[in-house]
């Protein structure tokens, strides 16, 4: 394959603007490493399946780490090209039609009766709310957070020259097979690795509430913007200024994808405006909520919900900020802004070397422990406070006083084996009766003890074998239940308490 076009990307180590290929071509089933080189600081970056990654993982990617590999299991898969266009389609007859029922109920694509047709609709309409008036067809356009192509697709269907840009080197090579008219680049929101001014539009779509650094993500994404340039952003949840991060841990309590490590986040709406409203003098800002929560129009009103779009000027980010809901935003580049350019910290992990055990779930999350800080090694269990390290690693928020903590579908530990200790022992409950459940212990990804059959109702007294791990080293221990019938599983059926962690 080609090297992709690096004619306006840059180094985000030093800054520089010299990348060149180290090789003439590469085999888009391997991850290169060193593949292409900064001339000016020698600075090397990745291949991985075809794509270059012009970034490194490091300290605080701890948590997009954790996301990374549990988009990487092979259950996970994103629907074929084919499914994204019939889709696509499909939302803009039904955004067309007079009678949205009507149009469902003699529609033959079964698509337009699926239970998540509504929320595509959703996100559908708030594009093209934002985006009314604008004709793509042949402006350079970014996808920020592109994923597995989707909304790509879209930007190019309406023919836009679209570069794509996502962290996930497994979503990455997903969403090149679902849009590979689009240029697809690795690389970090925060930390753009292109150029001031190379783009005619920005888009994003549901994607900042995913992100390490909102503010640091919005000024990226308009430093890129050449001058009448647009920023588009869909979809975003937000919460009131006054919010702290127990709102997201209440939230997400008993949400299946974040339990099971998907990053989700509810940034506050400071934290979106911050830089627009810093760049005001420069910038025509509109921003559009489809739902509001609390809102008061003066200092004086009551506060109410509001379900419907509404476009509000800049000046009212005072007033949204006090609420709750979901913004999108519609930003054009009136002026000349300044903006530094940031670079990245130091490398803890090159996206190369955590891409090649990506195809071994079990080896992504083990490969973790070594890089974690100490502040998510040997954590007190049950603990008194949740932190969204535990929350990712399907821990719910501890019970002060019950001695035990529940956890959903599966959970981890990540600790450091004690000199002379060859075993982890605990207890396991259920919390609902039923017959056949089973929990599976692995250390490191491979099996430390035989499945057990839970007792209905019951303390399962259950001892790991760690005498593989070498003393002071740390390791990785999970816990998985399986249901019998798993396709009527509920929540309630994955759930099971623990307790009595203990080293002998």
């Amino acid at each position: 394959m080609p090297l992709a076009s690096l004619h306006d990307c840059r180094c985000t180590v030093c800054g520089g603007a010299r990348l060149v290929s180290t090789l003439l071509a590469w085999d888009d089933a391997a991850i290169l490493d060193g593949a292409i080189r900064c001339e000016a600081c020698e600075a090397t970056y990745d291949a991985i399946w075809g794509i270059p990654f012009l970034g490194h993982y490091d300290s605080d990617d701890i948590l997009g780490l954790i996301e990374i590999a549990a988009n990487a299991r092979a259950d996970n898969l994103f629907a074929s090209r084919a499914d994204v266009v019939r889709i696509e389609r499909l939302l803009a007859g039904y955004h067309d039609a007079p009678d949205k029922a009507a149009f469902v109920a003699a529609s033959s694509d079964e698509y337009a009766r699926a239970p998540w047709f509504s929320y595509r609709y959703t996100e559908y309409l708030h594009f093209t709310t934002v985006s009314d008036g604008v004709d793509f067809d042949g402006l350079d356009v970014l996808d920020v957070g592109a994923g597995s192509g989707y909304d790509t697709v879209r930007l190019v269907l309406r023919g836009a020259r679209v570069t794509a840009i996502e962290y996930n080197p497994v979503l990455a090579t997903r969403g090149r097979s679902t849009a590979p008219e689009a240029r697809w680049i690795g690389g970090f929101s925060h930390v753009l690795p292109f150029a001031d001014a190379s783009f005619d539009a920005v888009c994003c779509n549901a994607a900042l509430h995913h992100m390490r650094n909102v503010p640091a993500a919005i000024s990226e994404m308009l430093r890129v913007l050449r001058p009448g340039g647009l920023l588009l952003t869909t979809g975003d949840p937000f919460s009131s200024e006054s919010s702290t991060e127990d709102l997201e841990f209440e939230i997400f309590n008993e949400h299946e994808a974040v339990l099971l490590g998907v990053n989700e986040s509810i940034p506050r709406f400071p934290e979106i405006a911050k830089v627009l409203i810093e760049k005001r003098s420069d910038l025509e800002i509109g921003f559009l909520t489809s739902t509001l929560y609390g809102f008061r129009e003066t200092a004086l009103s009551l506060p109410r919900d509001i379900f419907d779009l509404r476009w509000w000027p800049v000046d009212m980010h005072i007033r949204l900020a006090k609420a709750a809901g979901t913004v999108a935003m519609r930003v054009r580049v009136t002026g000349a802004p300044k903006f530094d350019v940031p670079l990245q910290g130091p490398c803890v992990l090159r996206a190369g070397a955590y891409a090649e055990v990506l195809a071994d779930f079990e080896a992504a999350i083990s490969s973790l422990a070594k890089l974690l800080p100490q502040q998510y090694v040997d954590r007190t269990f049950p603990g008194s406070s949740q932190t969204k390290f535990e929350l990712l690693n399907g821990w719910q928020a501890p019970k002060p006083g019950l001695g035990f903590r529940i956890a959903y579908r599966r959970a981890r530990w990540f600790l450091s084996k004690p000199s002379g200790a060859d075993r982890l022992s605990f207890g396991v409950r259920r919390l609902v009766l039923g017959k056949g459940y089973v929990l599976d212990v692995l250390v490191n990804g491979r099996p430390a003890a035989a499945s057990l059959a839970l007792a209905d109702d019951l303390w399962n007294e259950v001892e790991a074998h760690i005498d593989t791990i070498d003393d002071g080293d740390r390791f990785v221990l999970e816990l998985r239940i399986r249901a019998p019938d798993s396709a009527n599983a509920s929540f309630k059926d994955y759930q099971f308490a623990v307790r009595d962690r203990s080293f002998r």
